[in-house]
Parts: structure tokens; sequence; C-alpha cells
């Protein structure tokens, strides 16, 4: 992803990107999102949506240490990977739901596209990344 739109999910989201900084033995968000900005939209809306959840436990005296923390977003055989810790079950759910959707997202520019296999690599692409990939 495009490090102007990573940066604007960062600053946007802070509770569950705490750990952006704190290297690889302890989160993998170090390396960035590591998929395409075409999922930009999707991830932007799971990640406020968790940072919402984040910011009432907060409210509620939850401690930082037991708040939610993304630890690793990546695109996986075509698919959004959305890691967290602290996880619970209503975030269980908005995650299951967005890794469902990216497989109708194109990771390139976010059109409608499907999942592909391009020999062992599986993608989700639009018509047009698709021609391009297969030519």
């Amino acid at each position: 992803m495009r490090k102007e739109l990573a940066e604007k999910i960062y600053q946007r989201c802070p509770i569950i990107y705490r750990g952006v900084n704190d290297g690889p033995k302890k989160n993998l968000m170090c390396f960035g999102f590591e998929c395409s900005s075409g999922w930009f939209e999707m991830i932007f809306m799971l990640s406020e949506a968790v940072e919402k959840l984040a910011r009432e436990k907060q409210r509620q005296g939850i401690d930082e240490e037991e708040l939610p923390i993304v630890i690793q977003v990546k695109e996986k055989f075509g698919g959004l990977r959305f890691y967290v810790q602290n996880s619970s079950e209503e975030v269980n759910d908005l995650i299951a739901m967005a890794e469902q959707s990216s497989y109708g997202i194109c990771e390139i520019c976010g059109a409608a596209g499907g999942l592909m296999k391009a020999g062992p690599v599986m993608m989700t692409r639009c018509q047009k990344h698709m021609r391009s990939f297969q030519d």
C-alpha cells in the first residue's frame, strides 16, 4: 500500500495501530500494509470500526495493554488477512466480513474483481488487471 494511504490509516486509528513502530519481534506492522492500494477503502473502514470499539473499551477504563492491536495486514491466497491481538467476537466478525469482501475487490485499483489463479499464485483482480497480468 502506498505510504501516504498507510499514514492516513495510522493517524485515524492510533489505538489499534499503536504497535506500528515496535519492531518485528513484537508487531509485524513495522513492515506496513503488505497488500496493494486497491484495498485501502476496505481496510480504512475496517480499521475505523475496530478503532471505535477500542475507544469504547478505553472509555470503560480497560488498560491499554488489553485493547485490540493490529499486528499484521496482508494479502494471502488472493484475500485480505487482518490479524489482531486482544480481539473480541465483535472484532472477529468485522474482520471476517472484510476478508470475505476482499475476494470481490481488485487489490490493485479497488474496482470490482474476482479471484484468479496464475500458476501457483492466487490473486483478486478486476478485468483490466487480470488481462495485464496474463499478458
